[in-house]
């Protein structure tokens, strides 16, 4: 994946009026890079994916488990980028994709009320339990891989900063304990944490030379701060 913004060329979007979180602004290979997951990961679930049938040995296709904002761009909004965080919890649990599907489709039956069902405070409530039981055999094999898949679940959703309704307005990246996503800041781009200052921007100019000294000295952060926002942009 790209080390920095300027290698992933950002798509023109002309934005409109209402909620910024569902404005298209992420490229797939800008969502995988901030999340940290492999790029055919996040196609197979915004694009679906082609599988060979073990069964009648016939090529069939699922079908995406997440509805990109802008599909003719192949851009996605920040909801977008809060369901993918989320549903990496299930690839680290190695959850089939099919399963996820299934999930994910009994989820939105029972939680019909919201476009984004896995980020509403019912989801947070109740739903996730529902999605954990629906995820298929892999997890409810034993009450051991429930257990397991909750304890995974958790950890990512409590990386969402939420608003007074309970929906999503800031992620932190997994791994990292200074970098934040925020939509109202920097066009979305990552940022050190409680600031609007860019990693990519730090990465950059670390990248062209400038010492820890300079950039704290014009930046009024501290050098773990800098440190950790120029690893994560460069990755």
């Amino acid at each position: 994946m790209a080390g920095d913004g300027r290698r992933m060329a950002r798509k023109k979007v002309i934005r409109t009026s209402g909620d910024v979180r569902e404005h298209p602004r992420y490229s797939l290979e800008e969502a995988a890079h901030y999340l940290r997951m492999p790029l055919s990961t996040l196609k197979a679930w915004t694009r679906g994916q082609d599988y060979m049938s073990s069964k009648t040995g016939k090529r069939r296709r699922f079908v995406p488990v997440l509805e990109m904002a802008d599909p003719r761009r192949g851009l996605l909004s920040f909801y977008n980028l809060a369901e993918a965080h989320i549903l990496r919890a299930t690839r680290d649990r190695n959850v089939p994709l099919v399963n996820v599907r299934k999930a994910l489709e009994y989820i939105r039956e029972v939680i019909s009320s919201d476009k984004h069902p896995l980020l509403t405070q019912e989801f947070l409530t109740s739903g996730k339990s529902v999605f954990i039981e629906h995820l298929g055999a892999t997890i409810n094999a034993s009450s051991h891989g429930q257990i397991a898949m909750r304890n995974v679940l958790e950890i990512y959703l409590e990386r969402i900063d939420r608003d007074s309704m309970g929906m999503p307005i800031q992620i932190r990246p997994m791994n990292t304990k200074y970098i934040a996503i925020n939509p109202s800041f920097s066009s979305g781009q990552p940022v050190v944490k409680g600031t609007r200052i860019m990693a990519g921007v730090l990465a950059a100019r670390k990248r062209d030379g400038e010492s820890y000294a300079a950039l704290i000295r014009d930046y009024g952060l501290t050098k773990i701060q800098i440190e950790q926002a120029v690893e994560y942009a460069a990755c």
